[in-house]
């Protein structure tokens, strides 16, 4: 817990102090939007080797009700069944990058079924993506249930 609150306050200032400096080409654009939607459909699809691919060692996830999960307890939900998506679509995404470090937010709507039960919401997001070996991963998410787009 201690470690997400740190790599929180790091990522604040690291937005505030570097925000002039920041710039995202629009290649990097189509690269990370294409790894946040390649990761939805693996959600979907129920495809674990994408999600342990891309889920970085140390990937923390904050659900809606406040709890952290790590990496493995995330990918867990989706292997047993327990979380099975049938759709996650995202409105427009803010995607900012500092080096290889990335922050992308923006909003879902998903429904499917979470422990037996079927559901639809939408999610506000935000996603910090850090660019490894060729290939962006995720460290850290955190999401809270909105009225919509």
């Amino acid at each position: 817990m201690r470690n997400l609150a740190l790599l929180s306050v790091l990522i604040t200032s690291l937005m505030c102090s570097t925000s002039a400096f920041a710039q995202t080409s629009d290649a990097t654009r189509q690269e990370i939007t294409r790894a946040e939607d390649d990761w939805r459909k693996a959600r979907i699809a129920g495809n674990i080797a994408f999600l342990e691919q891309f889920y970085a060692a140390e990937a923390r996830i904050q659900s809606m009700d406040g709890k952290v999960k790590s990496r493995a307890e995330d990918i867990a939900v989706f292997a047993t069944g327990k979380i099975k998506p049938k759709f996650i679509d995202h409105g427009p995404l803010d995607i900012t990058t500092y080096g290889k470090t990335a922050v992308v937010t923006g909003v879902d709507h998903l429904g499917g079924t979470a422990f037996g039960h079927y559901g639809e919401m939408y999610l506000r997001f935000t996603d910090v993506l850090v660019k490894r070996d060729g290939s962006w991963r995720l460290v850290v998410q955190q999401a809270t249930q909105t009225s919509g787009f």
